[in-house]
């Protein structure tokens, strides 16, 4: 090449630099939007989620289709403060069918609650991203969650247009992949980042009588890509279970607690406990705790020995019937 073709090539390239920086805004101002998830992800993430940007959650296997979604709403519930407008969830029909409805009271729990949320249900995979799309560009929603199923259609173009969509309205689209359990490190797409979230045993809430009652919701989450993060610049800068290399990845899995299901314990068991981040959500604080596997045992987290009250929402058909009477 010449000299001149060199030069040339690199006044373009910085046009097209130019062009990006002037659609996504100075990245100072990108970083001070940035949403923190957990402080084991965060310096991998530049500062946490970018609001402008497309962010997939994929489930590590077919079981874990349910925490996905928990992670997923627990990230758009985290939005929701950040803007006073609604979150929108758009689900592919046989995606709401294979995995199940979301349960209002069960949702005002998770924090996000159902007068801030407007469901959409897609008949299909292209309708589905054509809804997202579209909600994305005009910027009303405080966030935009999809649940696909049928992935045939979704590649680098459909990624592509889902992310700059979001640049332009400047709202996060959290993008559940849910038949891409096990994947998650084969997909090419133009996302900025890439969770894979496996279901993790929640800590006992001790009972007055009875059994002990399931705690806050938790997950295994591992960081499977982050782009243009440029936050970790060598291993001994990351934190413990971040690694700078072809990828940013954090292992997932969970703390493990003496629990009855075996079956769910060792295939816990079976990931490095070096790379397990375990990632609790705590919704009076609308935050994640994280806790690797080496750093903490069940009696450090101060919940065998302290309740936690959960807000909960009685839905219409709830109430007792002699109030339902007198109605």
């Amino acid at each position: 090449m010449s000299p001149g073709g060199g030069a040339e090539s690199v006044a373009r390239l910085k046009r097209v630099i130019a062009e990006i920086e002037a659609e996504a805004g100075p990245a100072r101002e990108r970083a001070a939007r940035r949403l923190p998830v957990a402080r084991a992800f965060d310096s991998a993430l530049g500062g946490g989620l970018a609001d402008d940007a497309l962010h997939e959650i994929a489930p590590a296997q077919a079981q874990d289709g349910a925490a996905a979604m928990g992670f997923a709403l627990a990230l758009a519930a985290r939005f929701l403060v950040r803007r006073p407008a609604s979150a929108l969830l758009v689900s592919e029909g046989f995606a709401a069918e294979e995995l199940g409805a979301l349960y209002g009271p069960g949702l005002v729990a998770h924090g996000a609650p159902l007068s801030r949320l407007v469901f959409v249900r897609a008949p299909d995979a292209a309708l589905a991203f054509w809804a997202m799309e579209e909600a994305l560009k005009c910027g009303a929603p405080a966030a935009v969650v999809g649940e696909i199923w049928n992935l045939k259609g979704y590649g680098l173009a459909a990624s592509r247009r889902l992310l700059l969509a979001a640049r332009k309205g400047k709202v996060p689209a959290l993008l559940i992949l849910a038949s891409a359990y096990g994947q998650a490190g084969r997909l090419s797409s133009a996302a900025e980042t890439r969770f894979e979230i496996a279901a993790a045993p929640s800590a006992r809430i001790p009972a007055a009588a009875g059994l002990d009652l399931p705690g806050p919701f938790a997950c295994g989450a591992r960081l499977v890509k982050a782009r243009l993060a440029g936050a970790v610049d060598d291993r001994a800068r990351a934190p413990k279970g971040v690694f700078k290399d072809a990828r940013l990845t954090t292992g997932y899995g969970a703390r493990l607690e003496m629990v009855d299901d075996r079956d769910r314990q060792a295939r816990l068991e079976a990931h490095d406990p070096e790379r397990v981040i375990r990632l609790e959500w705590r919704s009076q604080d609308l935050a994640f705790q994280d806790r690797t596997f080496n750093d903490i045992t069940f009696k450090d987290t101060g919940l065998d020995d302290q309740a936690i009250s959960l807000p909960l929402a009685a839905a219409a058909g709830d109430r007792p019937r002699a109030a339902a009477s007198r109605r």
